[in-house]
């Protein structure tokens, strides 16, 4: 059996990547009108680098968690999960973290981040309120959002070894 699912952006996900992106493709704009090269390519790797990490679908399987991001993978062995658990309270869980390198807005809340409670995690995030955790028995910690998030965490702990 597998579970598969897209990433929705929630509003605020849309509204920060349509502003940011505007602002970007104006600075783009401008600098072809002044002939700036250095301030183009500038521009648009703030477009597309962030872009290349946005995550695309999750599939979770009876072995993997699988989050396909435009640029690779990250394969998760049901094997090596210890827990897997809901977030209740996404504006708790987000004000007891700190973003050490991604985006906190632009194409979802991704990259890597630090919290008060869960230490060090990666942040697979296109929609605030269809969170969930899963960490490794390595004690890797990914947070990751699906509209499918209950039937996965479910899944997940039936699985998991």
């Amino acid at each position: 059996m597998k579970i598969k699912s897209f990433f929705p952006w929630d509003f605020l996900v849309i509204v920060i990547t349509v502003v940011i992106n505007a602002i970007f493709i104006l600075c783009v704009w401008d600098a072809f009108q002044t002939e700036v090269l250095l301030f183009e390519i500038i521009s648009l790797s703030f477009i597309t680098i962030p872009l290349l990490f946005m995550p695309i679908r999750l599939i979770v399987s009876d072995r993997n968690v699988i989050i396909i991001k435009l640029c690779g993978r990250i394969k998760i062995k049901l094997s090596d999960i210890k827990s897997c658990w809901i977030i209740k309270d996404s504006n708790e869980f987000f004000n007891n973290g700190v973003r050490r390198f991604g985006s906190g807005g632009m194409y979802g809340i991704l990259g890597h981040f630090k919290h008060d409670n869960l230490g060090k995690l990666r942040c697979f995030i296109t929609h605030r309120e269809q969170c969930f955790v899963v960490k490794t028995k390595n004690d890797k910690v990914f947070v990751i959002s699906s509209p499918k998030r209950d039937e996965i965490v479910e899944f997940i702990n039936k699985y998991k070894v």
